[in-house]
């Protein structure tokens, strides 16, 4: 199961500020795993510490480069690379039970228009989206990515439970909850789940489960 978990960025700010949330900031108070940020400016190139260069063959926006990012990756020792990219495989249950087979991991995290490919070459063992769309950076996905993979480290949530019946579990949506009041502008709690028959309720929640 990994435990350690290092994300090489830009922007180490943004990961710092995300560890002081919900259940993430919950567990690293309980110590049951480790988030640490890599800066790649660290690593840059020259006095002014460059990580991106126009393209060769031309083209729109700048490409990081792989002397920072080579650097940056072999100062980390890990068991996997994870490239965060939208041409990467879509991340779902499956490949966050695969992924939890290791212990360590670099997340790394491109800007720009992406990644030079010799360094995907050399160091890619998983790129991986987050959804069928772009964002300005790999941050989000990898904050993404690693709340998906804590939230099945013991411990982590408050009712272990939750991961039994959540959505995408056995390739099914939730069913829909409700809370109090009973009514609110004209809409019901459904009968079935005021009733009180736990037989009743969970025949109910099975027939609202919905396929993916």
């Amino acid at each position: 199961m990994i435990t350690d978990y290092k994300v090489i960025t830009l922007f180490p700010e943004l990961i710092s500020s995300w560890k002081e949330c919900g259940v993430v900031n919950q567990g690293l108070k309980k110590e049951l795993f480790q988030i640490s940020e890599i800066d790649l400016r660290d690593f840059g190139i020259g006095n002014y510490k460059q990580v991106d260069d126009a393209p060769y063959g031309g083209g729109p926006g700048m490409v990081m480069m792989p002397e920072p990012l080579d650097a940056a990756i072999s100062s980390s020792e890990a068991d996997i690379n994870i490239f965060l990219t939208p041409a990467g495989k879509q991340l779902d249950e499956d490949l966050i039970t695969e992924l939890h087979k290791y212990n360590r991991i670099n997340l790394v995290c491109g800007r720009y228009e992406g990644f030079d490919q010799r360094i995907l070459d050399l160091h890619s063992n998983y790129e991986i989206a987050v959804g069928h769309s772009v964002v300005s950076g790999g941050e989000v996905p990898a904050m993404f990515l690693m709340e998906s993979l804590i939230r099945k480290i013991p411990g982590v949530l408050g009712n272990p439970d939750s991961l039994n019946s959540e959505t995408f579990t056995d390739d099914k949506v939730d069913y829909p909850v409700y809370t109090r009041p009973e009514e609110f502008k004209g809409k019901l709690v459904p009968e079935v789940l005021l009733s009180g028959n736990h037989k009743e309720i969970d025949l109910w929640k099975k027939k609202n489960l919905k396929d993916i």
